[in-house]
């Protein structure tokens, strides 16, 4: 579990940050030309709105799981042990499951229309496809869905860790086994 988990935090974190990558690029090099060539680099306002922003958006929610950075309401739930604390976690997770398994299927049907259809923008003289930036949703949704499945089989078989442990630095290359 802790495996899959790894990588799929890897796998977040290594797209996300191409994204970024790609996003600054961009914008940096049509603010170059458009200010010392005088040219526009096309569609870039367009890409950075349907592509960029989407995946920088979507695309961390598995790796905050996995982080166990998600905002937590704990004032009712704080003095929780045992069994009762166990309860929560199992609806909590289980909740999270049917929420974006319903993502999934919702944000999966629209790429399938959008793709069938070849949707996409009249950007001045070009078309700018646009339906390969909805399959960015059922992605990351999918991604948490599986972080959603892995949290839940700990927490059923007795290995969901609160607290100390934080997988992010397995993620990172900074596990306890190269400190």
């Amino acid at each position: 579990m802790r495996q899959a988990e790894v990588w799929i935090g890897r796998i977040s974190l290594a797209i996300g940050s191409a994204v970024l990558v790609a996003m600054m690029l961009q914008v940096v090099v049509d603010v170059f030309l458009r200010s010392f060539v005088g040219i526009v680099f096309p569609a870039t306002a367009d890409l950075v709105g349907r592509y960029y922003m989407v995946a920088v958006s979507f695309l961390p929610l598995a790796m905050t799981e996995i982080d166990r950075r998600h905002i937590e309401a704990t004032i009712f739930t704080h003095g929780l042990t045992g069994a009762a604390k166990t309860a929560v976690f199992f609806l909590g997770f289980l909740a999270g499951l049917v929420v974006f398994g319903l993502l999934i299927w919702g944000s999966f049907n629209e790429a399938m229309i959008q793709s069938a259809r070849g949707a996409y923008l009249d950007v001045g003289t070009m078309r700018f496809p646009t339906w390969p930036s909805y399959w960015i949703l059922p992605v990351s949704f999918a991604l948490m869905e599986a972080i959603m499945v892995i949290r839940l089989v700990e927490l059923l078989t007795g290995r969901f860790v609160e607290g100390d442990h934080d997988p992010s630095e397995e993620v990172q290359g900074l596990g306890p086994e190269t400190r």
